[in-house]
């Protein structure tokens, strides 16, 4: 059975991807939440991956890019990305973003996401 667990966003270590991006991550075996700090003009390159993903902005404002197509997500908004699209964001101003992925990222957790160092 898996472990019951409790945590605050406060006590969960920070990692400074880069200047202007921050990220913080909560797993379990099948689920994972990530809370991201975005600084206004942060861009995350074009990649894709296997796991679905939502995106949930608590403040600012993201233009993603999927299939080329351009979609301001803002505050309070929540949009969908399925498995496999190939996506890239903006940063319109400084953002506050939860990202939830199933499966979890791996690559996430054994710091293969060179895209998102810098």
């Amino acid at each position: 059975m898996a472990e019951i667990k409790k945590y605050s966003w406060d006590q969960v270590k920070r990692e400074q991807l880069s200047d202007t991006f921050v990220r913080r991550m909560i797993y379990g075996d099948r689920v994972m939440v990530a809370q991201l700090d975005i600084k206004k003009g942060s861009v995350v390159p074009e990649h894709s991956h296997e796991n679905e993903q939502v995106t949930w902005i608590m403040k600012g404002k993201l233009r993603l890019t999927l299939e080329g197509k351009d979609i301001d997500v803002g505050e309070g908004e929540v949009l969908v990305i399925p498995s496999n699209v190939k996506h890239s964001a903006i940063a319109l101003e400084d953002t506050l973003d939860v990202d939830i992925f199933n499966p979890i990222r791996s690559d996430w957790i054994n710091g293969t996401d060179s895209y998102l160092r810098k």
